[in-house]
């Protein structure tokens, strides 16, 4: 398993840039974040971009279902005015320049399996041929599809995948075994330490979303949670700058 750090950027650092952006990338980076979490989809032509929502209206120019559209129509798309005039111009990315960003900026990233309309093991397929071709930067996959979770241990067996979900579930030892998921995410919000201490007991790393307080980030780790992720890397670095004990 490799290391996860114990602060993540949620969609890069997403309260300063547009989310899933290279600038959001590079702005983790300049805030002391050594990694992203960001979101994976298929284009209609099969090109793996990072965009979160099934549709484009909420932080792009375009219009519709993303799986609609082929790379090309949605390379020509601004995805960074909605956020502030200063990312005009910023582009969705593809999963390959997100990949050459994060290199160069010696990178890790948490990489979401986001089926939007689009067939989960396809887009586990096509994510895999990327990922095979370059191993340069630290990757944990994660998704909230059960079936995404379970065929990527054969696409790749050598990189972890998280199993997503907003709530544990009592029977979630199982499940999780069942899946061959090497990391429990959750929603914060629903977490009890019981659960938690559960979950660590189980050497089980787990991975919360998404916190913005440093104060709960602290009692997050205090429960024995791996990694926090949030949309304040700058805020939560500075209030927690090392993994706990």
């Amino acid at each position: 398993m490799i290391r996860i750090p114990h602060i993540i950027a949620h969609r890069g650092a997403s309260i300063e840039a547009p989310e899933n952006t290279l600038a959001a990338i590079r702005v983790t980076s300049a805030r002391g974040a050594r990694w992203i979490e960001c979101d994976v989809t298929l284009t209609s032509d099969g090109a793996c971009v990072l965009f979160h929502d099934d549709t484009l209206e909420r932080t792009s120019t375009g219009h519709g279902v993303i799986g609609h559209h082929d790379l090309a129509s949605l390379r020509a798309l601004d995805a960074g005015s909605w956020f502030s005039d200063i990312y005009i111009g910023e582009r969705i990315p593809t999963l390959e320049d997100a990949f050459d960003t994060l290199a160069a900026l010696e990178m890790g990233v948490n990489l979401e399996i986001k089926p939007s309309g689009c067939d989960p093991v396809a887009l586990c397929k096509e994510v895999a041929k990327r990922i095979g071709q370059r191993r340069d930067v630290p990757v944990l996959l994660s998704s909230f599809d059960d079936g995404a979770v379970a065929v990527i241990p054969d696409l790749l067996p050598g990189i972890p995948c998280g199993w997503l979900v907003e709530e544990i579930p009592v029977n979630w030892q199982e499940r999780y075994q069942a899946l061959n998921a090497r990391a429990l995410h959750c929603d914060h919000k629903s977490l009890t330490r019981a659960q938690a201490e559960e979950v660590v007991a189980a050497g089980v790393p787990l991975v919360c979303y998404t916190i913005n307080d440093p104060v709960r980030a602290a009692e997050l780790f205090d429960w024995g949670v791996t990694s926090v992720i949030t949309d304040d890397p700058a805020r939560m670095i500075a209030a927690i700058p090392r993994p706990p004990a």
